[in-house]
């Protein structure tokens, strides 16, 4: 499957990171290839979406022009990653540089989106405190239980959202669906965006992907 190594282009660390990602994916068996992604530098090359009303980035925008940008930058690369699947007809992975593949790709069946790392994002240290944490089943399943949900009186309102997007494939199905809620509701972060309000997302386990750096935190500013 092709697959995408998204880092940041003179970030020291997200090279180093992404190089990781990108031979462990390529051991694996995926076809993979690293890319540069979108940041607030260079999103003005790229075509601008409205937020969705009353979504999480709606107040980013009134807090932190930094963090809205940044926020805007990394939905950005996911579009042009739905985008790419439209173009190459066929399935696609999204991989972010801290993500380190665990697996070979064996190329299972699902609809829309595939989450491929959803054990380790749900033991990250910002979900340590959930009450009630997520268990999952051998195969490829239906994420129909989640601590994560929607909860902006929006469209989305209800919708069970992703746990990060460190690792997840995409049909052309999903890459339409997403694109289409994208031109009629508009943006939101892109876990919050990721929902199953707008695509079917089902996960897989054993897992791809796990963690194996320290998280960067580069959706927050760097």
């Amino acid at each position: 499957m092709k697959s995408f190594v998204i880092y940041i282009e003179s970030h020291k660390e997200s090279i180093k990171q992404a190089k990781d990602a990108y031979r462990s994916s390529k051991n694996a068996k995926f076809d993979v290839e690293m890319t540069a992604g979108i940041t607030p530098k260079t999103f003005n090359n790229y075509k601008h979406y409205n937020e969705i009303a009353n979504g999480r980035v709606v107040g980013m925008k009134r807090e932190s022009k930094k963090l809205f940008e940044t926020k805007m930058s990394c939905f950005l690369n996911h579009v042009e990653i739905w985008k790419k699947c439209l173009e190459l007809n066929e399935p696609v992975a999204f991989i972010e540089h801290d993500s380190y593949c665990i697996r070979d790709w064996d190329n299972p069946n699902w609809e829309d989106v595939l989450i491929m790392n959803v054990s380790s994002a749900f033991k990250q240290k910002i979900f340590r405190n959930l009450q009630n944490k997520p268990s999952f089943d051998f195969g490829v399943n239906q994420y129909n239980y989640s601590p994560l949900v929607y909860n902006k009186v929006n469209p989305f309102l209800g919708g069970l959202m992703m746990p990060g997007t460190a690792a997840y494939a995409i049909t052309v199905k999903g890459a339409k669906k997403l694109l289409q809620s994208l031109e009629d509701n508009g943006w939101d972060q892109s876990d919050y965006f990721i929902n199953t309000k707008n695509v079917n997302i089902q996960y897989a386990i054993p897992e791809y992907f796990t963690f194996k750096h320290k998280n960067l935190n580069t959706s927050h500013g760097i």
